[in-house]
């Protein structure tokens, strides 16, 4: 049978594939699959239902009943050993290590049930609690070990202290005026740096104090604190409005006169001139 190859990327096909493994095309000897087409929209209101998953433990013993047997076995045996039945005693007991045993093998299985909660909250409890145990503890012994460390240096700078007094005194008694300088500045290096120390022997307590509130801030049980009742304050009255004053209209202002035009004087006509006498 000669190999098959798709029309559309040629990749190799299968006899019995109805699609190209490598871009999906439909071949054209797939048609015994009936394709609906999909709606473009929905033509009107379509019923929706939802269906909620619940876990359904089919064959596991309830561990609030397993548990109750326990309890009643326990009690049972201890009736029994002390009105001196000790055969009855014995299987009562073994009753309940067997119950006991299979509660926990239930709530394993059903951690859901209330009873089966408390174990786990009390363990959670006692690790949380040893864990700001040695939270505390790490944070306290390192702290005492730093704070012994730097009170041994520090007493090794009083020391050092105590050594240069009592050169400079000797310097200013011997009138040596080089070595008062130089035991002067020795001292305030000495002072500066027990400063710090103790500024850093501080520093380390505090921290430590700071994680070790940290810590047990961690196991405390969350407290809703209210706020205080604090009541608003009152805004502050206002003056009242008061009438708006509306300026009088005062009259528009004229233009001032123009000046009157005064006609161009002309020039006045000469009188006539006598007319000589004929001769």
């Amino acid at each position: 049978m000669p190999p098959i190859s798709c029309p559309n990327c040629g990749a190799r096909l299968e006899s019995s594939g109805r699609f190209c493994p490598d871009c999906g095309v439909r071949l054209a000897g797939a048609d015994d699959v009936t394709v609906e087409a999909i709606p473009p929209d929905e033509t009107g209101p379509v019923p929706v239902e939802m269906t909620v998953a619940e876990p359904r433990y089919f064959g596991v013993t309830p561990p609030l009943a397993v548990f109750a047997l326990a309890v009643a076995s326990l009690a049972g045996a201890i009736a029994a050993f002390a009105t001196g039945r000790t055969i009855p005693g014995v299987l009562l007991l073994v009753a309940a290590g067997a119950f006991a045993a299979l509660y926990v093998a239930a709530s394993r299985r059903l951690p859901e049930d209330a009873v089966a909660r408390l174990p786990g909250r009390a363990i959670g409890g006692l690790r949380n609690r040893a864990g700001f145990a040695a939270g505390a503890v790490g944070a306290y012994s390192g702290a005492q070990l730093e704070l012994f460390r730097l009170r041994r240096e520090f007493a090794e700078l009083v020391a050092r202290r105590g050594e240069a007094a009592r050169s400079l005194g000797e310097a200013v008694y011997g009138g040596a005026d080089e070595d008062a300088a130089n035991a002067r500045n020795l001292l305030s290096e000495l002072d500066a740096a027990m400063a710090a120390k103790e500024a850093e022997m501080t520093r380390v307590a505090t921290d430590a104090t700071a994680r070790i509130r940290q810590a047990r801030l961690e196991v405390q049980p969350t407290a809703v604190v209210e706020p205080p009742n604090v009541p608003e304050p009152m805004p502050v009255p206002s003056e009242p409005p008061q009438p708006v004053t509306v300026p009088e209209p005062s009259p528009v202002p004229s233009e001032p006169p123009a000046p009157m035009p005064a006609p161009d004087p002309t020039p006045e006509p000469s009188p006539p001139m006598p007319e000589p006498p004929a001769s």
